[in-house]
């Protein structure tokens, strides 16, 4: 069974098994003891251990009804763990309702990117909208994969704050960072279940400052549970509106030896039989004139490939939950009349991913499509439904573009940019009641520079990390590249890179030692490196684009 393949049914026959309605949750009151129970609809069998939910006491005095909320609108982000674009990982197959509600009533991206392929420093990256140089460690300092989230340097820079200050009340669900996640709400935060990903069954969360394990419960469930519990209280307050960061687990793998997968929920363990990997032009290629990593991999055997297949199948298994998730955060804010309608929702993942291609049976860490493109989805009011943006961007203006949504300054400290005006109509009869959004929106498009068309893409390597019996990191797959689609200079459609090793050349100051440069209109696979058989004007004026945007900050970037 290729990817795109209908949705299987489940051995009753019935694609929704598992749908029935959720057992009753409870929000303890503040000042009493008495809990009251709040029925909520996701399809899983179990409910969250009941006597550790506590909703904080934000909107629990709120009236019932959202006519007279703030005039500024509601957002919620959902962000995914390791979800490809280029191999099929979203799509209406393993994400039925989700593809629907945004696909076809919300805008798509056709070329988003993630700036840095790998868990930490993506997250830190789309959490302060700050390019890479700008938030990694001191040479020498241990990091986050080189990143630096000591709370002295990484909070302050955190988008919390200045959402807060803006008049948002903030829900963070889910994973944050890989490592370093505070015990309590960082500023600006009033409700807090964060871990670093952890497991996917018994998960543990920093609950608002308690240290909670989930027993007997699955984490995307868990997760589900407690974010629509808070939502579906904030979407009540007359005055204030909110912002949830709704970041599940899957399609993670399970961390562990041998063949590590995702874990999908028991009801969905069975789905998708048969399922294989693209076998893409670049799948168990050999490409000699490539990075040397990449140039070295021996074939994968039958069992690697078998394995890696099975990876992919239970990437869709566990993507059913967070389509279950994400269909009943839209369950739960649709049942208080006014507040879909004033709500964007945005669907994006860390970065993307591999089964296969160039000989390596999975992982990420490199600088190729199926590594750094991802998804971006967005729905809400103004925005034209089934509608593309091609804008060249990345996860560091995903926060920004949060802030041109809500009708805010972006952040002098961020180096990304909203990209709110190329997605949403200001004209739209349905920004009446956003008058805040309306009037950034008619400022950006009347002053905002050309939008960019050069992305840079930076990665330290971290080391000799073997997956599936095959290398597929090092120290020197330390790189910093382009992608263009500037057909002003005669770069269309390219991608440029420069490798070095980061135990050396911690900041780019010497000479690189590989390079890579494709024609990504000829060969969108990248299977053919055209480095040497470049002119040296060329060479030389992208080497003198990349070092000017490596050294960017803030204003000074694109």
């Amino acid at each position: 069974v290729q990817a795109g393949t209908p949705r299987p049914k489940s051995s009753s026959g019935n694609p929704e098994h598992g749908s029935i309605k959720m057992a009753a949750l409870l929000d303890l009151m503040p000042g009493t003891t008495s809990p009251r129970r709040t029925q909520l609809r996701m399809r899983a069998p179990f409910a969250v251990a009941l006597t550790v939910l506590a909703v904080s006491a934000l909107s629990l005095v709120a009236p019932t009804t959202a006519e007279g909320n703030a005039t500024r609108p509601n957002i919620v982000l959902f962000l995914t763990d390791d979800q490809d674009w280029e191999l099929g990982g979203f799509g209406p197959d393993q994400l039925p309702k989700t593809h629907k509600f945004f696909s076809e009533g919300g805008a798509t991206a056709k070329n988003w990117y993630v700036h840095t392929p790998v868990c930490c420093p993506s997250r830190a990256e789309l959490i302060t909208g700050r390019y890479f140089h700008n938030i990694k460690v001191e040479e020498g300092k241990k990091g986050c994969m080189h990143v630096d989230v000591s709370t002295d340097f990484f909070q302050p820079k955190a988008f919390t704050e200045p959402l807060a200050k803006g008049g948002y009340s903030i829900g963070v669900f889910g994973k944050w960072l890989n490592n370093g996640v505070p015990l309590c709400a960082p500023p600006g935060v009033d409700e807090w279940l964060a871990n670093g990903g952890g497991n996917y069954y018994d998960p543990s969360f920093n609950y608002n400052c308690k240290n909670t394990q989930f027993k007997g419960d699955y984490s995307t469930s868990v997760i589900g549970n407690v974010s629509t519990t808070w939502l579906a209280n904030a979407a009540k307050h007359p005055t204030k509106p909110f912002f949830a960061y709704i970041a599940p687990k899957a399609p993670h793998i399970q961390d562990g030896p041998g063949w590590p997968v995702a874990l999908a929920a028991p009801w969905y363990k069975e789905t998708f039989p048969g399922l294989q990997a693209p076998r893409t032009p670049s799948y168990n290629a050999s490409c000699p004139d490539h990075h040397w990593m990449i140039a070295q991999q021996p074939p994968m055997t039958q069992e690697q490939a078998t394995h890696s297949d099975e990876l992919y199948r239970s990437r869709w298994q566990s993507l059913l939950s967070v389509d279950d998730l994400v269909s009943g955060v839209i369950d739960t804010l649709q049942a208080v009349p006014g507040v879909l309608e004033r709500t964007y929702f945005l669907y994006t993942s860390d970065h993307g991913y591999r089964f296969g291609q160039f000989r390596m049976p999975q992982g990420k860490w490199n600088v190729y499509e199926n590594d750094v493109r991802i998804p971006m989805l967005v729905r809400g009011p103004g925005i034209k439904a089934a509608s593309e943006f091609p804008s060249l961007a990345s996860n560091v203006d995903t926060l920004p573009t949060v802030f041109g949504l809500a009708g805010l300054d972006v952040p002098a400290s961020m180096d990304g940019r909203s990209a709110a005006h190329t997605i949403v109509d200001p004209e739209s009869p349905e920004l009446d009641a956003l008058p805040h959004t309306r009037q950034a929106l008619r400022h950006a498009k009347a002053t905002a520079p050309a939008w960019r068309n050069e992305l840079l893409i930076e990665y330290y390597g971290l080391g000799s990390v073997v997956r599936y019996e095959h290398l597929e990191d090092t120290y020197n797959n330390t790189f910093r590249a382009l992608r263009l689609m500037d057909e002003s200079s005669g770069f269309a459609n390219q991608l440029y890179a420069e490798f070095t090793d980061v135990r050396t050349d911690y900041n780019f100051t010497g000479t690189a030692h590989e390079f890579e440069l494709f024609d990504m209109q000829a060969d969108p696979y990248q299977m053919t490196n055209a480095y040497k058989a470049a002119d040296p004007a060329t060479k030389a004026a992208l080497a003198k684009r990349l070092k000017t945007l490596f050294g960017c900050k803030g204003a000074t970037c694109n």
